[in-house]
């Protein structure tokens, strides 16, 4: 079986590589864009550097519109106004994953020799795990030690992981809104939470109380 850690590990390199290619100066930014498989408007936006929803108002749309494999979307260029969202900030505050707020069981901890990337809740009487944020569903798959799991990915290269589900309500390339229904628990085990951005991995809890 594939580990958490590999899979986020390879969500991260695909976000991170363009990162270190080389870029050529004064590169023109085109005037459309063709989906393909696995797009959203967050990362086609990341793309161009410019904000989610001035990319969907461009054409019409709005982000909580599901995008379609190869049709085209015009880019904004010149003189157009574009509005950027910077890469630290969330327009709203994370909800809770649960509908009540279960005791967490185990931490968030970057110890090297006791290392937990995300938080454990105890299963308490909620069962009935929800987004925490608005994005899409980019990874539905099944692990030892982490049951059924779903990965959201969500704006400015963030991303959330929800473990040990029993049934699972989303589908890969799904738009889900803050709240929306993902699955239900096991019996046996609490919410499995992790959120990372990119490749590095945040303190759920943190994000939970303050926002980012």
């Amino acid at each position: 079986m594939r580990s958490l850690r590999y899979i986020l590990f390879f969500w991260g390199f695909l976000l991170l590589f363009p990162l270190h290619s080389k870029q050529t100066p004064k590169q023109e930014i085109p005037s459309s864009y063709r989906v393909t498989k696995g797009d959203s408007w967050f990362g086609i936006a990341r793309k161009f550097k410019i904000a989610p929803e001035t990319l969907a108002k461009l054409n019409g749309r709005t982000t909580k519109e599901n995008l379609y494999e190869r049709e085209v979307l015009r880019i904004p260029k010149g003189e157009e106004k574009i509005t950027v969202i910077p890469e630290s900030v969330l327009p709203e505050k994370p909800a809770h994953p649960l509908v009540q707020r279960e005791r967490i069981a185990k931490k968030f901890s970057e110890l090297t020799y006791d290392p937990h990337k995300g938080i454990q809740f105890q299963r308490g009487v909620s069962s009935l795990v929800r987004a925490s944020l608005p994005g899409k569903v980019v990874h539905v798959d099944y692990m030892d030690g982490y049951e059924n799991f779903v990965i959201l990915e969500h704006q400015n290269g963030l991303y959330s992981v929800y473990g040990n589900l029993e049934r699972i309500q989303v589908t890969e390339g799904q738009q889900v809104k803050s709240k929306d229904r993902l699955g239900i628990l096991t019996k046996d085990k609490g919410l499995y939470f992790q959120m990372n951005k990119q490749k590095l991995s945040l303190n759920p809890e943190r994000i939970l109380e303050r926002g980012i």
